[in-house]
C-alpha cells in the first residue's frame, strides 16, 4: 500500500485473535505465497505464553525491494475477533482495511475515529458453516478474503492449499479451498478499492524462508554437527524440534534430555568421542547448565552452546525479547577459562555463525557460545540461498593413529592448545574430570601450586589464539558518518532498515555490528568511536550491558543511548526518530510507533 517515504513499495498485514485460532499458520502460508511469487517478506509473531487464549499477532511484511525487519505499520488488519481492532487502530495506515467478521462485531460498532479506513466485513463463521467445515477453518476463508481485498490471484494460495493437505482426506483440501475461494469473492464485493496493486514481477528470484532457529539448525548440519541436546524452552524449543526433524536423514542423534544438566553434560561427552556437538536454550535452562559449562572449560571441551535469550529474571516473559543475558554469556560458570562469545544479527549470520563456531570450538578446545534472542529465533524472512561452498571444516589440533608420541592430553604450550586424539588412538591415555589436572589429566598432582598455574595460564592463553581466529565487527555504511551506531545481535535488523530511510532523507549513518563479543574487540570498537562525529550504542536491556563493556574494555564513552527491555524487538521506526532527534530534527510516532502521516499511522 505504501509508496511514502520511507516505507517504500510494500504492504503490512496484522493478523490477530486468541490462540488456537491458526493464526501464524496462517499467516506463513501468507508469507510463503508471496516469496514464492518473488516478493521479499519479514514477519513478526507476538504470543502470551498461553496455549489458548490471550491476544496473538502475526504481522507480515511484504515488498518489492530488499527489506531487513519488521515495521510497526499496518495496511490490513485481519480481526478473527472483537479485541484485535481496539489493540490495533493506532498503527493502521491511511487508507487501511479492517477485515472482521460481522459475527464477532458489527461495522457500526467499530468505533476508529477515522474516516479514511476501509471496513471489510466477510462473514468467516458462515462460510465455514455453509461448507460443513470446522470453527478454526475461518483462518482460511481470511486468508482469501486478503486476496481478494487486494486484488492479488487467488491460484497461488488454492495450490498451497492442496500441497498442505495432500497426505488428508481430498474432502479436507476441498473445503479449505471452498473456504478460500468464498472469502475472496466476499472480500471483492466491498465497495473501496485497495490502493496500491502489485506489480509483475520478473520470473520469481531463488530465495529461501528462514527464521533464525532454522538457520543456526542449518549451520549445524553444515558443520557436520553429530549430536544434539536440548530440554524445550522458548525460544530454543524450535532447534530441537528442527533437529529431530533431520535427525534420520543427516545422521544426527538428537537427544531430548530430561533437563538442561543432562543436554550440556551429554554434548560434553559427544565432544569427548569426537563428534561435534550442541545444545542450547534460553536463559533458566543456561542456568542450570552452568556448572556444565565450567567443566567443559576445565576439561577443554569442545562444545556449541545456544543461548537464546528472552526476558528475565526467573520465568520472566517467556514469549518476548530481549538482550539481558550478554554479561551472564560472558561471565556464566565458576573459575576462569576462555571463552568465545558470537551473536548473530540476523537468519544468514546464524548459519555462518553457527558453522564457524563448531570451528572455534575445535581449534581452541573451549566452549563457544551463540548468543541470540526471541526476535531472531522466531521470525522468518525471505533470505538469499546460505552459501554453503564457504563452509569450511577446521578440526584443529586432533591427533589420529601413528601421530601420537609421548602423549599428554594436557600438555602445557605456548598457545594454550595441547593436542586431542579420540578415545582408542593407541598410544595415548585420556582421562578427563572436572578437578585441576596435570599434564596427563591426574587430578591428584593437579593440586600442586606450580601445576595449578601452569594449567590455568595454558588455558588462559587461548584467548591471544582466539583473538586472531574470531570474527570481526562488520562495519556497515560509509567510514565516516553524521551518527555511529554501535549493537550486538538482531537489533542489527532494525537499525540496517532504519539506515536505508535515513539514506534517502540525506542522513549520513554507519553502523558496527559487533558479531564477537568475546573476545571483546577493543580496539576496532575503540577506533570506531575516536572517529565518530555522535555515537550512539543500541541494545535490548535496561542497564546498557554493552555500553559499560565498552566503557571496561575501552575507556571510552559512547555519546548516546537506546534501551529497550519490554520485551518487544527495537523497531526501525524508533531507529529512525531517534537518529532525527540527536540531529535536532522531530519525528512523530503514533502510540504504537508507526510514523505519523508517513504511510503509517493517523
Amino acid at each position: 500500500m505504501s509508496h511514502n517515504r520511507p516505507y517504500g513499495r510494500e504492504v503490512r498485514i496484522r493478523i490477530g485473535g486468541p490462540a488456537g485460532f491458526g493464526i501464524k499458520a496462517a499467516g506463513q502460508t501468507l508469507a510463503r505465497l508471496f516469496a514464492r511469487a518473488g516478493y521479499r517478506t519479514f514477519d513478526l509473531t507476538e504470543y502470551p505464553s498461553l496455549i489458548k487464549g490471550g491476544h496473538n499477532t502475526y504481522h507480515l511484511r511484504i515488498s518489492e525491494d530488499e527489506i531487513f525487519s519488521h515495521v510497526m505499520a499496518t495496511d490490513i488488519l485481519v480481526a478473527l475477533d472483537a479485541a484485535t481492532i481496539p489493540a490495533h487502530l493506532s498503527e493502521l495506515s491511511p487508507g487501511a482495511a479492517i477485515l472482521f467478521d460481522p459475527a464477532d462485531i458489527a461495522a457500526s460498532e467499530i468505533d476508529a475515529g477515522r474516516e479514511d479506513l476501509c471496513l471489510v466485513p466477510v462473514p468467516l463463521t458462515d462460510i465455514v458453516h455453509e461448507i460443513g467445515g470446522i470453527r478454526i477453518m475461518r483462518n482460511v476463508a481470511a486468508l482469501g478474503a486478503v486476496l481478494g481485498h487486494m486484488g492479488f490471484p487467488l491460484e497461488g494460495l488454492l495450490d498451497s492449499l492442496r500441497a498442505q493437505f495432500a497426505h488428508k482426506a481430498p474432502a479436507i483440501a476441498e473445503q479449505n479451498i471452498l473456504a478460500a475461494t468464498r472469502g475472496f469473492e466476499h472480500a471483492q464485493t466491498v465497495g473501496c478499492a485497495f490502493p496500491y496493486r502489485f506489480g509483475d514481477l520478473p520470473l520469481p528470484a531463488a530465495r529461501i524462508l528462514a527464521d533464525g532457529n532454522e538457520s543456526v539448525g542449518l549451520g549445524a548440519l553444515a558443520a557436520g554437527i553429530g549430536l544434539y541436546c536440548a530440554y524445550p524452552m522458548t525460544p530454543a524449543s524450535s532447534l530441537l524440534h528442527f533437529m529431530a526433524a533431520h535427525a534420520d536423514d543427516q545422521g544426527v542423534v538428537v537427544k531430548h534430555t530430561e533437563d538442561e544438566i543432562a543436554a550440556m553434560n551429554m554434548v560434553i561427552g559427544g565432544a569427548f568421542g569426537g563428534t561435534r556437538s550442541m545444545c542450547a536454550t534460553s536463559g533458566g535452562g543456561f542456568s542450570l547448565m552452568v556448572e556444565g559449562l565450567g567443566f567443559a572449560g576445565a576439561s577443554e571441551s569442545a562444545v556449541v552452546v545456544g543461548l537464546f535469550t528472552r526476558p528475565g529474571p526467573a520465568t520472566g516473559l517467556p514469549t518476548w525479547t530481549e538482550q539481558s543475558d550478554l554479561r551472564f554469556a560472558l561471565h556464566a560458570a565458576q573459575g576462569e577459562f576462555p571463552r568465545v562469545v558470537l551473536a548473530p544479527g540476523d537468519q544468514t549470520d546464524a548459519f555462518e555463525l553457527t558453522w564457524q563456531a563448531f570451528n572455534l570450538a575445535d581449534q581452541l578446545q573451549t566452549p563457544v557460545i551463540l548468543l541470540g534472542d526471541t526476535y531472531l529465533s522466531d521470525n522468518r524472512q525471505t533470505l538469499e540461498p546460505f552459501d554453503t561452498a564457504a563452509v569450511t571444516i577446521e578440526r584443529g589440533e586432533l591427533q589420529t593413529e601413528g601421530e601420537v608420541t609421548d602423549y599428554l592430553r594436557y600438555r602445557v604450550t605456548d598457545s594454550g592448545i595441547s593436542p586431542r586424539v579420540l578415545p582408542g588412538v593407541i598410544g595415548a591415555q585420556q582421562i578427563v574430570n572436572s578437578y585441576e589436572h596435570d599434564e596427563r589429566g591426574w587430578g591428584a598432582p593437579g593440586e600442586d601450586a606450580a601445576n595449578r598455574v601452569a594449567q590455568n595460564e595454558k588455558r588462559l592463553r587461548k584467548l591471544r589464539l582466539a583473538e586472531t581466529l574470531v570474527p570481526p565487527p562488520v562495519l556497515f555504511g560509509p567510514r565516516e558518518a553524521d551518527i555511529s551506531i554501535i549493537l550486538f545481535g538482531s537489533t542489527k535488523m532494525p537499525v540496517r532498515e532504519a539506515m536505508k530511510w535515513l539514506e534517502v532523507d540525506g542522513v549520513s549513518v554507519n553502523m558496527l555490528q559487533l558479531v564477537t563479543l568475546w573476545p571483546f574487540p577493543r580496539d576496532t570498537v575503540g577506533g570506531f568511536l575516536d572517529h565518530s562525529a555522535r555515537s550512539l550504542v543500541i541494545e535490548g536491556n535496561a542497564t546498557g550491558q554493552l555500553e559499560g563493556l565498552i566503557r571496561e574494555q575501552c575507556l571510552r564513552e559512547p555519546g548516546h543511548r537506546i534501551n529497550r527491555h519490554d520485551g518487544r524487538p527495537f523497531s526501525p521506526e524508533q531507529v529512525y526518530a531517534t537518529v532525527h532527534r540527536i540531529l535536532g530534527n522531530h519525528i512523530a510516532l503514533t502510540p504504537a510507533g508507526a510514523l505519523l502521516g508517513k504511510g503509517g499511522g493517523i
